[in-house]
């Protein structure tokens, strides 16, 4: 394996922890390891600032590549591609995405794609998140949250691979809210429900810090099964 794809069940369910974790891991062992989210939104501090997600994955990876390859499309207004370019009067060219991405992957060992929202959130009329990560070629991790009904949205990303022909390598549960399933319950349903055993769970903490995130990562998260050995 070397580069792949972090895909999530909803907005909000730690895509960015992830992946900036596992991005730790391989620079902390001498990785070159490059990082990208092609589409990113929310409302800028000022004309200069980038997306907080893309702040946090430059960081843990060490890369210091430019922000029109790591990220091409930043939309001003907290929604999707497809609604932010209707209201924004705005057009998507995928070429300048999967370009893009071949820059990166030509001066990294692996590069690590972090998607938007759920995989089915629309960057066109006619074109998800799953259709990215099969137009890149990418395997996925699905990160999923833990509180009540995230079986249900995680079901449904997880068909919705299989139906696309995607390889999901792991899932990965993220205790995004004190309530909700406990976590070897919901680790247990999910292998019942797809057999797939799901590869790390982070607990839930009061006062979440994301440098504590990344560094205690591998406590939880058995990385020795998601193929990085080779890279």
């Amino acid at each position: 394996m070397n580069s792949f794809f972090i895909t999530g069940t909803d907005t909000d369910v730690g895509k960015t922890c992830v992946s900036a974790a596992i991005a730790k891991y391989l620079f902390d062992k001498g990785v070159n390891v490059g990082v990208m989210k092609p589409f990113a939104s929310g409302y800028k501090e000022s004309a200069d600032s980038i997306s907080e997600d893309v702040e946090i994955l430059l960081k843990y990876s060490g890369s210091n590549d430019p922000i029109e390859l790591v990220n091409p499309y930043y939309f001003e207004i907290p929604t999707s591609p497809y609604d932010a370019c209707k209201q924004l009067n705005l057009e998507i060219d995928m070429s300048k995405v999967v370009d893009a991405y071949k820059q990166l992957t030509a001066i990294h060992d692996v590069v690590i794609v972090e998607g938007i929202g759920g995989i089915m959130t629309p960057i066109s009329r006619n074109y998800f998140v799953s259709d990215l990560i099969s137009e890149l070629n990418l395997d996925s991790f699905i990160v999923t949250g833990s509180k009540i009904g995230t079986v249900n949205h995680l079901m449904l990303t997880y068909e919705h691979a299989q139906k696309k022909n995607l390889n999901t390598l792991g899932i990965l549960v993220n205790q995004n809210v004190s309530e909700g399933y406990e976590l070897s319950n919901l680790k247990q349903q999910i292998f019942g429900l797809t057999g797939k055993k799901v590869s790390g769970a982070i607990p839930y903490s009061s006062s979440f810090d994301i440098h504590s995130y990344v560094e205690t990562f591998p406590n939880f998260v058995d990385i020795s099964g998601f193929g990085l050995e080779n890279i």
